[in-house]
């Protein structure tokens, strides 16, 4: 059993060092309140987003063949590789190295982009205003594409690539009338100073691809 006078000497020494404990406290938050009033709260607001978003942009309206026909084609089974499924744009170092552009994002999902323009592209070059993005095989079509993207990306310096195999099939895929590897490369501004001229340089790239398609499409 602790003496009276042990615990009201302990009860002492608790209300010294509670004090003490406020003093310390207090010594370290008021330069933060003071800080906060002179800055106006800035590093209690949220960082503000610089991100920008992209998408791949089809041949200019000036290029559009205005001419109609009867040629119906679907644009199917466009195929792309697993590392442009990133948000960001896709940016090689290296043979094998990728890296993604911090703040520089796509709009929409590359993988639907590409199918877009791409179809968009060949109804400007194509006599006909029947070209569309299909699922899958119709029957109302004289011709099908088909479409392996294995490169789309640009380098720091801004050369970009596409490499793709592409088929043009009768309709319901029967028999392969055409098919190709488009090899293509363009220079244009670097990524990280101009990301908007990267993005131009890459819609090029699928242009230049639809122009080869829309050829292979005239000799079948």
């Amino acid at each position: 059993m602790k003496h009276p006078n042990e615990s009201g000497a302990h009860a002492h020494e608790v209300g010294k060092q509670r004090p003490r404990n406020t003093q310390r406290w207090v010594a370290l938050v008021m330069p933060l309140m003071v800080c906060a009033c002179v800055t106006g709260c800035s590093f209690l607001e949220p960082a503000l987003d610089t991100s920008r978003h992209f998408v791949l942009t089809s041949l200019p309206a000036e290029m559009v063949n205005a001419a109609s026909g009867t040629l119906r084609v679907d644009v199917i089974h466009v195929k792309t590789p697993s590392y442009l499924f990133n948000s960001s744009l896709a940016v090689r170092k290296g043979t094998n190295e990728i890296v993604y552009l911090p703040g520089t994002l796509w709009a929409e999902r590359v993988d639907t982009g590409i199918p877009r323009v791409l179809a968009a592209d060949l109804s400007s070059l194509l006599p006909s205003d029947q070209i569309r993005v299909a699922i899958g095989s119709s029957d109302d079509v004289a011709r099908e594409i088909g479409v392996t993207i294995e490169q789309f990306d640009v380098s720091a310096s801004g050369q970009a690539v596409l490499v793709a195999k592409w088929r043009i099939f009768s309709p319901g895929g029967e028999k392969i009338l055409h098919s190709g590897e488009s090899r293509l490369s363009r220079s244009g501004p670097a990524p990280d100073a101009d990301p908007a001229g990267a993005v131009g340089t890459l819609s090029d790239l699928i242009a230049d691809l639809s122009r080869q398609l829309a050829q292979a499409l005239n000799g079948t």
